[in-house]
């Protein structure tokens, strides 16, 4: 009986850590692993259309997924939801981000120098990602980060 109740103790923080895991993060998560699978309709379910009818799909899963490939995985991207106390104020009025707007910035390490920041709204039904930018590690801590 103890070693069941020691059991469910350790697993509940677990399970809760995943259930509470960032939605917007998990959106950019999956988005890649569908690009990873060349699934280009569900890589266009993940951005708004405007985004996508000024991107072609098709380069921008292969440019996805090459993303995946030069990390060797998704989970080696270090795809973190960035706080807006993290943020500079000047970015925060770049990109339109207030309190009462439901955006996010989320970020994910495309190479050994680069980083990908994604700006994902939150929508009536969906979570969706709006824009897209590259910078390098100096540009990204002089630019985006506090």
């Amino acid at each position: 009986m103890k070693r069941l109740l020691l059991l469910i103790v350790i697993c509940i923080p677990l399970f809760l850590a995943g259930c509470l895991s960032p939605s917007s993060a998990r959106i950019v998560n999956d988005m890649y692993e569908a690009a990873l699978m060349e699934e280009e309709e569900n890589v266009a379910s993940y951005f708004s259309e405007e985004y996508i009818e000024a991107h072609s799909i098709d380069e921008l899963t292969n440019e996805l997924a090459e993303d995946v490939r030069a990390m060797y995985g998704v989970k080696m991207m270090n795809i973190t939801l960035i706080r807006n106390r993290e943020l500079k104020d000047d970015y925060i009025e770049s990109i339109g981000l207030s309190n009462d707007q439901d955006l996010y910035v989320v970020t994910a390490q495309t190479d050994e120098r680069e980083v990908m920041v994604w700006i994902v709204e939150r929508g009536d039904t969906q979570y969706s990602i709006i824009y897209g930018e590259r910078y390098d590690f100096d540009t990204y801590n002089d630019i985006v980060l506090e």
